[in-house]
């Protein structure tokens, strides 16, 4: 029986190696990479090299990530508030967040009226229940209140 040649690998190089592939599927923040990794469980001094040689290559960038957050979630009929607070659960700060969203110029007025009129098809509003349901739908989408009364008061 022959012996197979087994490549043992470290620690970092595994973290190294899955870290990639995560960052080859996508954009990732430095939040969730960090994440990812310790839920995979690999050894926090690895974790942090890894975070380090990301962000030194350009592999890993906040402000990327956040540019690419936005335009995703707004096509996907997201609004602002909503995109803000997701944008800080993966660790962007408030100030880059909102930052990125003025540079972005996203034109939320033809998102919600586009989400609006995709859900309720040109449906004459019933009465103040059904009202109020539409509303709550696109404010749960992260959309002001300000747009969403345009929005309804136009249809």
């Amino acid at each position: 029986m022959s012996k197979k040649n087994y490549t043992l690998r470290t620690d970092l190089e595994k973290a190294r190696a899955s870290a990639l592939a995560s960052l080859v599927m996508r954009e990732h923040s430095v939040k969730e990479l960090q994440d990812k990794l310790t839920r995979k469980e690999y050894e926090q001094d690895s974790i942090e090299i890894v975070i380090e040689e990301c962000l030194k290559d350009n592999y890993l960038n906040d402000q990327r990530f956040a540019e690419i957050f936005w335009r995703s979630r707004s096509r996907k009929g997201f609004g602002p508030k909503k995109i803000l607070m997701e944008l800080k659960q993966k660790g962007i700060d408030s100030h880059m967040a909102h930052d990125t969203s003025i540079q972005e110029e996203l034109d939320f007025e033809d998102v919600v009226k586009a989400i609006y009129e995709k859900k309720y098809k040109g449906k004459e509003i019933i009465d103040f229940k059904d009202k109020l349901k539409r509303q709550n739908y696109l404010y749960q989408r992260g959309f002001d209140m300000d747009l969403i009364k345009v929005v309804i008061s136009s249809n």
